[in-house]
C-alpha cells in the first residue's frame, strides 16, 4: 500500500513537491489487487458512518484525486474537494463523471472560503495525518459544518501493521511522504477533539505482508474483526456530530 493513502492530502504548511509527485505512483498502486482490498475497505468503514444522503452538501478536505468526492457524488451528494496539490487536482477533474456534481478547488484545508454553517458533512481521509496544525484544520472543518452536520474522519492508526510499514518505508527513503506523516491513535484523536467520537469503525486487520491475496485478505478481515482489539486496526474511521461542539468561534 505503497501510497494508496497519500492521494488524501490537504496539507497545511508543508512541503508540496512531495505530494505532486506521487500521483501517478499513487494512481498505480490503486489498480492493484492490494490498492483495491485497502480502498474497499476503508470505502465501507467511511460510508458507515458518512451515511450520505441525496442533495447534501459536503465538502472533501484533502480531496487528492478525487476517489471520495466521487463516492459521495455517486450518493446525489453535491461535493466540493478541496486540496493544495495542483496534480492532484487536475487528475481528479480528468476522472470526474460528467453527471457528478463536484467542483475542485486548490487550496488550504487550514483557511476554507467558506461561510459558517454551510456543508451536512465534512470528510478527513487520511489528510490529518500530513497536516502541521490539525487543531486549526478541525476548527475549520466544524466552522462550515451546519449545527446537525457531520465531520467523518480516516486515519491510518499509529499502532497498526500499516503505520508500522510506513514509519520503516520512511526510514529507508528520504522522499517518502510518510517521513513527514504522524500516526494517530484513538487516545490522541480523543485528546485533540476533546471527547470520544459520537461512533467509530475499525479494519484493516491484514497487515502490508499478510495480503497475499484480496480472497484470503477479505477471510482473515473479517475473522479479526471478531476477536482482535482496536489497537491492531490499520485504520479508524470516526464520526464527530457538530451538534456536541460550541459555537464555531469556541471550536475544541
Amino acid at each position: 500500500m505503497v501510497l494508496s493513502h497519500s492521494s488524501r492530502l490537504g496539507k497545511v504548511g508543508s512541503d508540496m513537491a512531495l505530494f505532486d509527485n506521487a500521483v501517478d505512483r499513487y494512481e498505480a498502486f490503486c489498480q492493484t489487487p492490494q490498492g483495491r482490498f485497502v480502498n474497499d475497505v476503508e470505502k465501507m468503514l467511511l460510508e458507515d458512518l458518512m451515511h450520505p444522503r441525496a442533495e447534501e452538501m459536503w465538502i472533501d478536505l484533502g480531496c487528492g484525486t478525487g476517489s471520495y468526492s466521487m463516492v459521495l457524488a455517486s450518493h446525489g451528494c453535491v461535493v466540493v474537494g478541496v486540496d493544495e496539490s495542483q496534480p492532484m487536482l487536475e487528475r481528479a477533474r480528468l476522472q470526474r463523471p460528467e453527471a457528478a456534481q463536484i467542483t475542485y478547488i486548490q487550496g488550504d484545508i487550514g483557511n476554507l472560503p467558506y461561510g459558517a454553517g454551510t456543508y451536512d458533512g465534512a470528510l478527513l481521509q487520511v489528510a490529518l495525518e500530513f497536516v502541521s496544525d490539525p487543531r486549526r484544520v478541525i476548527c475549520e472543518a466544524l466552522r462550515v459544518l451546519k449545527p446537525r452536520g457531520r465531520l467523518v474522519m480516516g486515519v491510518i492508526q499509529g499502532s497498526g501493521a500499516w503505520a508500522k510499514s510506513y514509519r520503516a518505508r520512511a526510514r529507508q527513503e528520504s522522499s517518502s511522504v510518510y517521513g513527514h506523516a504522524h500516526f494517530w491513535t484513538l487516545p490522541e484523536l480523543v485528546n485533540l477533539m476533546g471527547r470520544f467520537p459520537s461512533d467509530l469503525r475499525a479494519g484493516l486487520f491484514v497487515g502490508p505482508e499478510e495480503l497475499v491475496s484480496v480472497d484470503e485478505g477479505w477471510k482473515l478481515e473479517k475473522e479479526r474483526r471478531q476477536w482482535y482489539f482496536l489497537d491492531r486496526a490499520g485504520f479508524l474511521a470516526v464520526r464527530y456530530d457538530r451538534m456536541n461542539f460550541g459555537p464555531a468561534s469556541s471550536c475544541i
